[in-house]
């Protein structure tokens, strides 16, 4: 970190506990597109759970421990976080951006929170993988890799001491949040997506207009469903 990292260092162990590690979050968003987004939704639904399971295996291969040969330091996610961010509508097709958060135990975080891999834990041989290393980076901003609330309110406040509480305190909520509304496993999680998506159906297919029906619209007539199209083209077939 700098030359204060050892004072750093310290509060991830002695207050911090390993908040961060305990679960570790891996957070991976992407999309989908569909064209048509509402039929075949148990075909959708396949895809979705294929997709969060390569996703969850790629976070798995990608952090490995830096011995010869590698240790992985995860197994399956303990925990399947995965929501819509947003769904952009064009006909019947649609993009879907996905955010899916994957809460890992940490093979290598023992009972007291003490990081066994950690540099200063092996003969100060840093065992982690590299993207471990990032974690705490004092340069790292907001949104950046390797930002971390905690360490920052240790480096900006003069108060650190009641910062650092703070800091915590917002780590171990915001985690417990994204745990407790989680799924225990990938299949849950994609029928989740499945269920926002009939909901979101729901919410915007145009309800059917009320109309006299001894007043048959005339062919060329907007059709009385909403439907925007020709009477002829629609419900008058």
């Amino acid at each position: 970190m700098s030359e204060n990292s050892s004072f750093f260092s310290q509060i991830c162990v002695a207050q911090c506990g390993g908040r961060c590690c305990d679960p570790w979050w891996g957070i991976i968003s992407y999309t989908v597109v569909r064209k048509n987004i509402f039929a075949g939704l148990n075909d959708f639904n396949a895809e979705l759970l294929k997709g969060i399971d390569e996703r969850a295996k790629r976070i798995i291969e990608g952090y490995k421990t830096s011995e010869t040969p590698p240790r992985p330091l995860f197994s399956l996610p303990e925990r399947y976080n995965i929501s819509i961010t947003d769904i952009k509508m064009s006909g019947r097709g649609a993009t879907v951006n996905i955010l899916a958060m994957f809460a890992f135990r940490c093979l290598f975080l023992s009972q007291d929170k003490t990081c066994a891999i950690h540099p200063g834990s092996m003969n100060d041989v840093d065992m982690r993988p590299p993207h471990c290393g990032f974690m705490g980076s004092l340069n790292a901003k907001p949104g950046e890799k390797g930002y971390c609330r905690i360490i920052h309110a240790a480096q900006a406040a003069s108060d650190s001491s009641e910062a650092i509480k703070r800091a915590i305190d917002m780590e171990g909520e915001a985690s417990g949040k994204y745990y407790r509304e989680g799924f225990s496993t990938a299949e849950e999680a994609s029928e989740a997506i499945i269920n926002s998506l009939k909901e979101y159906q729901r919410r915007n297919t145009p309800k059917p207009m009320s109309f006299d029906k001894t007043s048959v619209p005339g062919r060329n007539d907007p059709c009385y469903c909403g439907s925007s199209k020709k009477y002829k083209k629609c419900h008058g077939q």
